[in-house]
């Protein structure tokens, strides 16, 4: 039996051990920020995501807020965590992608087995502060006024905080001429205006130029 005065903390650690709310939390690196996502609220695209990934980067007990941070988010929870910034006739074409500096976005492109950008890889692109700002707000308004964009160009500003202009290399460097000169370098290489298909991307203080290239291994 338990003393009077041990009681009131046996109910506390009970309730914490308890508490269903924490254990399905991952974290994760999104457009520049640490994110907590609530996993179970995200889990349509899990059963896609490979048994080997699962197993290897999944744990197999829940986290508790009594052991310390929560787990890393697999790729299944995470693409859909961040399907939800994007409109739903678009998915489809979209796949994740990550980066040193600025974590996991949704950019356009196939992707794999795991959610994964299957072509697709995107370079970071030395832009200043300025530079950046001026290109987050030139796809900003490009997304707004999408019927006066040419057919080959696509503009979303996704909830997530993304901006993401999409279209040959040259319609791009035309739509963005005056956001400054670094970007309109990267698009004018040769890589560049052979790819079929060039994303610009303002996320979390960064601007990156992503297009596809040679099959990414599978297992990337």
């Amino acid at each position: 039996m338990l003393r009077p005065a041990l009681a009131p903390l046996a109910l506390v650690l009970t309730a914490l051990l308890a508490t269903p709310a924490s254990a399905e939390r991952c974290r994760a690196v999104v457009n520049g920020a640490e994110v907590v996502v609530e996993a179970e609220n995200f889990a349509n695209f899990a059963d896609e995501v490979g048994t080997r990934e699962r197993l290897m980067n999944w744990p197999a007990r829940k986290w508790s807020s009594l052991w310390g941070a929560p787990p890393a988010c697999n790729s299944g929870v995470l693409f859909d965590y961040l399907a939800t910034t994007v409109p739903l006739d678009q998915i489809n074409g979209y796949c994740l992608t990550a980066t040193a500096e600025d974590g996991h976005f949704l950019i356009p492109g196939e992707r794999n087995y795991r959610g994964y950008c299957k072509k697709s890889f995107c370079e970071r692109v030395n832009t200043t502060k300025e530079e950046t700002v001026d290109i987050s707000k030139s796809i900003a308004r490009s997304a707004v006024d999408t019927l006066s964009q040419p057919e080959n160009l696509r503009a979303v500003a996704h909830k997530s905080g993304a901006f993401i202009l999409t279209g040959g290399a040259s319609a791009l460097s035309a739509n963005l001429a005056t956001t400054g000169t670094t970007l309109a370098t990267a698009l004018s290489t040769p890589a560049a205006l052979a790819a079929t298909g060039v994303s610009v991307v303002a996320v979390g203080g960064a601007v990156y130029m992503c297009s596809g290239g040679e099959e990414i291994s599978s297992d990337d």
